[in-house]
């Protein structure tokens, strides 16, 4: 029973390799093409299950050729009809004159697709389908098999680009993958077919101009420039089928060509409202009064004007104007403007496709500008074609892009007296085609874009000497938006109509885009016509020679008309039965039965195997988890019936094979994908019992913990954030600290990022913030008592460096004025600051007054000198405050006052001492005997 349970486990790990998840986990870093291309060689039918190809190898990037199993996309990519009445005998007739030329007349096939897998490949021009086509293909429209690698999870990391090569005419343009598990884009990480589609228009000179043409298709290069290519063909195809590849009609979504002389490209176009196409003349811009104004001069002209709203590409810009009049008023077409007259002739915008048919396209490319000085800009290539069909969720941070390519600029370097950039510029290439078929949903944080290229540029460049005319051509016209399919989700898409060109010429400096107008917007469908299902059934056991009743259901949304189909072979089986039950014939042995649906493009292996039957153990078993986190561990609880005694597990892809334990637990797994798990489990009687179940294993996030400073002095702040991919919230340990959120670590601390996916699976990181201690800083002085008038030096400790308030200088000698609060701030060797303060009392000196009992005496008196205003006093001349003493002469004293803070004054006083007289007396005259004589005074 065992060697049949290993033989059984190896045919359901073949099937499961075998069709969907067979091309493994595909994990991309660089750039990688992973598709391979050819193209149908004769017409293909509803119900065909047999198509004839050019070479049904289809090996390219892939390590061998196709085989059954593999899947292939069928699209058909042209063959529309579109007008091209030739009339000669009226013109009025013949839509060569008329903007209806291009119109999409009949869809056909173009458009047309399906998914199929491959059941044999009998020679090197046929593939054999186990289904039969859903839909017609005719080989002349470029029918293109694109074959499909099927993967089992996809994971594109930072760098890494999923793309595919450039549309060629027979191959490129598609990007189509099958995913069974889950597709991860990370950030920085893309699948990219921006430019890659339908090619634009190439501008060369033709041999000679013819200025004025009116057509919109020729096959003359004299007559105007090159188409670009879209659903109704390549430039080839228009000269063998159509009218011409040249002129400005626009062929189907391809942007028109620019009519002589010098007029610029259109846009090409892809997804819109095809009934508001407005003959291709694009969507003007009006962002400027002046705009507003040249416009509206168009109205009787082309019926463009200020308030027009069109779907589609943009047309290209007004033909090669010569002199230099007024844009504003003077409308386009006057023969004042010269030999060209500034005609509104440039390439019309490409037609926006119906999506309302069901069928998908590529975008159309964009028309060339028409020079003739061989400076003429390109059509820009439309976006490709990208095709996800996933059974499980797209996620991760990454973009899915598909963007038209911007029409090339008419410019040029000017030798000595010329002027370059003068012919008419190309038109943008439309925005591509994304398609996101699952039955999970899209959860991806990046951008899913699909926006149209700009039109292009005119860039005058004047040589020195130049003294000519600043002549002006026509710029490109933008390309409309893409188209954007998704089955569900909420991702952030865009589909936008690029941007129209302009020109530098000064002669229309107030209106630049000089008649070239801007396409319209494409179209996101989400949730809404795009729908996805997927088939499933279980294994069941019997009792021997017994029949078992096998059920398959489908889920999600199914076309109509699907139908369950069983088969007794993988591939090339007889159909046993339809529908979604099949009852077997009586069974003896373990046999494998094959469900599938058609439409469809995979089988299911459905195991009926044998049981012991009467009190043989019923195997089953539960699992911790039904999705693991990679390396992470899972544990399993035996459920089985009818009391088994022994147990073997079969753990696929684990670190361990096998356990005999009866609930086994830490079962590790090192790689993402789907692994099956298989129990056997026995009783006394020696039955066996079989039970088989799987579960995926995903990738765990990457977690980044981040903080805006690692190295902080204590009391400043922080904040802690992670980062990371694919990852819905954090949390950080100490559980105390939330993310994002401002704090102040006391100490140095080591934090743990906890990140978590939408899986719930968690990855960590570390981040150690390291606090330094603040300096302990102490401010000193000399004396922090003074005098005013009176110095002191002020000193920081504790630190490194200081610097004080009052514009004091650490160390240096000061006098303050008055007593004051100084502040220190001292900055360690981690620049970690901290602070100090001292006061320096400042007390004012004594008001001192000098006295004196008398300031003026006679020499030999005596007075008394006091002072007064301080506690105090001490003279000079050794003079005794308050003592009486004689001044032998005029003198100046001083006193110094000294009051409680011992903080001094002086004050001055000069006593002024007279000196004596001394008298004499003097005979006047000779006295007689008896006269008196009378003394007489006199002083000397």
């Amino acid at each position: 029973m065992k060697n049949i349970f290993l033989i059984c486990s190896l045919l359901i790990l073949t099937t499961v390799w075998g069709q969907r998840g067979k091309d493994g986990n595909k994990v991309v870093t660089g750039t990688e093409t992973v598709n391979a291309y050819t193209f149908l060689t004769t017409n293909a039918n509803v119900g065909d299950t047999s198509i004839t190809v050019n070479s049904s190898a289809l090996n390219s990037n892939f390590i061998g050729n196709i085989t059954s199993g593999d899947l292939v996309m069928i699209i058909q990519v042209q063959g529309v009809s579109i007008e091209d009445t030739t009339s000669t005998t009226n013109v009025f007739d013949d839509s060569r004159f008329h903007p209806t030329w291009g119109r999409i007349t009949n869809y056909n096939n173009c458009g047309n697709y399906e998914f199929i897998q491959v059941e044999s490949v009998p020679n090197g021009t046929t593939l054999n389908f186990d289904c039969g086509l859903t839909n017609n293909y005719t080989a002349n429209g470029n029918v293109i098999i694109v074959r499909v690698p099927r993967y089992n999870t996809l994971t594109i990391n930072p760098g890494g680009i999923l793309t595919t090569t450039q549309w060629n005419g027979t191959s490129g343009g598609i990007l189509a993958v099958e995913v069974l598990g889950v597709t991860t884009i990370n950030a920085s990480g893309k699948i990219d077919a921006s430019e890659l589609g339908f090619r634009g228009g190439i501008a060369y000179d033709p041999p000679s101009d013819i200025s004025g043409s009116d057509r919109y298709a020729d096959d003359d290069r004299v007559e105007g420039a090159e188409k670009g290519e879209g659903i109704a063909g390549d430039q080839i195809y228009y000269v063998n089928n159509y009218t011409g590849k040249f002129n400005r009609g626009a062929a189907a979504n391809a942007g028109g060509g620019a009519n002589a002389h010098n007029a610029g490209g259109g846009g090409g176009a892809n997804a819109g409202n095809p009934n508001i196409w407005n003959n291709g003349v694009g969507n003007p811009d009006i962002s400027s009064a002046n705009y507003i104004q040249a416009w509206n001069m168009e109205d009787t002209i082309t019926g463009l004007n200020a308030t027009t709203i069109s779907s589609g590409g943009g047309r290209g810009g007004y033909s090669f104007l010569q002199n230099d009049e007024d844009e504003l008023n003077l409308p386009p077409g006057h023969t004042d403007w010269g030999s060209s007259k500034r005609e509104a002739v440039g390439g019309l915008g490409g037609r926006p496709l119906d999506y309302t048919l069901g069928k998908i396209f590529m975008g159309g490319a964009g028309g060339a500008g028409e020079g003739n000085d061989d400076q003429a800009g390109d059509g820009g290539n439309a976006g490709g074609l990208v095709f996800l069909k996933t059974y499980n969720a797209i996620s991760g941070d990454g973009d899915i892009i598909s963007n038209g390519q911007d029409g090339g600029d008419s410019f040029g370097n000017a030798p000595a007296g010329q002027l370059a950039g003068k012919d008419g510029c190309g038109g943008g290439g439309a925005g591509g085609t994304i398609i996101l078929q699952t039955t999970s949903t899209v959860s991806l944080t990046g951008q899913i874009l699909a926006n149209g290229g700009n039109g292009g540029n005119q860039i005058l460049d004047i040589g020195s000497f130049y003294f000519g005319d600043l002549e002006a051509e026509g710029p490109g016209g933008s390309a409309g938006g893409g188209y954007i399919a998704i089955t569900s989700g909420s991702p952030t898409t865009s589909t936008s109509a690029g941007i129209n060109g302009t020109t530098t010429s000064a002669y229309v400096s107030n209106f630049p885009p000089n008649g070239a107008t801007s396409g319209g917007e494409g179209i996101t469908d989400i949730g809404t016509t795009l729908t996805f299902f997927d088939l499933t059934a279980s294994d069941v056991a019997i009792c021997p020679n017994t029949t078992a009743n096998i059920t398959a259901n489908i889920t999600g949304s199914a076309p109509a008309g699907i139908t369950i189909e069983w088969y007794d072979a993988e591939f090339n089986g007889n159909l046993l039965q339809t529908g979604t039950n099949y009852t077997t014939p009586s069974l003896s042995s373990n046999t494998t039965y094959y469900v599938k649906t058609c439409p469809g493009d995979f089988s299911i292996p459905v195991n009926v195997t044998m049981s012991a039957c009467g009190t043989s153990p019923v195997s089953n078993f539960s699992s911790s988890d039904s999705t693991l986190c990679l390396t992470n561990c899972i544990s399993f609880n035996d459920l089985s019936t009818n009391t088994p005694t022994s147990w073997i597990w079969y753990f696929f892809g684990s670190d361990s094979l096998t356990s005999t334990q009866q609930n086994p637990t830490n079962i590790c797994y090192n790689s993402t994908g789907y692994f099956p798990v298989a129990l056997v489990s026995s009783n006394g009687s020696g039955s066996d019992s079989l039970y088989i179940d799987s579960f995926i294993v995903v990738t765990k996030p990457i977690v980044i913990a981040n903080a805006t400073d690692t190295t902080i002095c204590s009391g400043d702040s922080i904040i802690l954030f992670g980062s990371g991919s694919p990852v819905n919230n954090y949390s950080w340990l100490p559980a105390a600290i939330t993310d994002s959120i401002i704090f102040s670590p006391s100490a140095t601390q080591l934090y743990t990022l906890t990140g978590t996916d939408s899986n719930l699976c968690m990855s960590t990181d570390t981040i150690t913030i390291h606090v330094n201690i603040l300096p302990t800083v102490i401010a000193s002085a000399i004396d922090t008592t003074l005098c005013l008038g009176d110095s002191t030096t002020l000193s920081g400790s504790g630190a490194n460096t200081y610097i004080w308030d009052n514009s004091v200088i650490d160390g240096a000698i000061f006098a303050p004025t008055n007593t004051q609060l100084y502040t220190v701030t001292g900055t360690d060797n981690n620049l970690c600051e901290n602070t100090d303060t001292l006061t320096i009392h400042v007390n004012s000196l004594p008001t001192v007054i000098a006295n004196a009992t008398d300031t003026i005496i006679c020499s030999g008196d005596s007075i008394i000198l006091s002072g007064s205003g301080a506690n105090t006093y001490a003279w000079n001349n050794s003079v005794i405050d308050g003592v009486i003493f004689a001044p032998a002469n005029t003198q100046l004293y001083t006193v110094t006052g000294t009051d409680n803070n011992l903080c001094q004054n002086t004050d001055t006083l000069t006593i002024h001492v007279t000196p004596l007289t001394t008298p004499t007396f003097t005979a006047v005259a000779p006295i007689c005997t008896g006269d008196t004589l009378l003394p007489l005074a006199t002083t000397s």
